[in-house]
């Protein structure tokens, strides 16, 4: 398979602090990676270099043979490189359809004159993106709460609110920060299981952080392990689980 994203060699310091340590990472299109490690390792600090929202301070970063360190995150989004966050950031006071409604990009709408005289474009923009809202919503189990306020919904069903937004944006890859972060079993394994359908159905690359050992284990290959801003290993689960420094510094043993 082509690889479809490689970061360098990445340092990032805060002040005095080395939050990132030389990291490299490689992903390969249509795959579901994972970077695993303790907290503070710096797996949302590189999520935060890769999209744009941080600097790196040495190193470079390729997304599609196309070198993005330095690029704003709208214009790394539109390039197709979608992120979510830690914490859920849906619109609370907003319906999960107006929610979703509001993802989409490059739309003609959005310029005032464009909204006045391509009256008809954008009718037809939205005509379509009204059925890949409800598609989408069926897909993601999220149909039947299209009318209720973001601020209602379970912790996992936010999670799922968030991944619907980042379909809209159309990634080729996106990057999943905690994607079961609060969800129930079931909210779960919904999620692990729209993840594997949207990269077959899709072809979307996923790379996922995760504190949950039976998703990763079971959802991601390969698997990288951050410690102190440095990659300590990366292999298919079962290397990573025998591996005797992640058994002793994350995975205990």
């Amino acid at each position: 398979m082509a690889t479809i994203f490689n970061a360098n060699d990445i340092y990032l310091y805060f002040g005095g602090i080395k939050a990132l340590d030389g990291f490299s990472i490689e992903l390969e299109e249509k795959t579901i990676t994972a970077i695993i490690g303790p907290n503070g390792a710096g797996k949302t600090t590189f999520f935060n270099v890769a999209g744009g929202i941080y600097p790196a301070d040495r190193g470079e970063i390729y997304f599609k043979g196309e070198r993005i360190d330095g690029l704003r995150p709208d214009q790394i989004c539109l390039k197709g490189l979608t992120r979510t966050f830690q914490i859920a950031r849906e619109l609370g006071e907003m319906t999960v359809w107006e929610n979703v409604m509001l993802a989409p990009k490059n739309q003609v709408g959005e310029k005032p004159f464009s909204a006045l005289l391509k009256f008809g474009a954008v009718k037809s923009q939205e005509k379509g993106n009204w059925q890949r809202i409800e598609s989408l919503l069926n897909d993601m189990g999220l149909y039947e709460e299209r009318n209720e306020l973001a601020k209602n919904l379970s912790a996992g069903k936010r999670k799922m609110l968030e991944i619907s937004r980042a379909i809209m944006t159309e990634p080729e890859l996106l990057m999943l920060d905690e994607p079961t972060a609060g969800a129930t079993v079931d909210e779960t394994k919904a999620i692990m299981k729209a993840i594997e359908r949207l990269r077959d159905e899709k072809g979307i690359t996923f790379l996922v952080v995760e504190h949950k050992m039976e998703v990763i284990m079971n959802l991601c290959n390969p698997i990288y392990v951050m410690y102190y801003g440095r990659n300590l290993a990366n292999g298919d689960p079962e290397t990573i689980q025998t591996d005797k420094r992640v058994l002793e510094v994350y995975l205990g043993g």
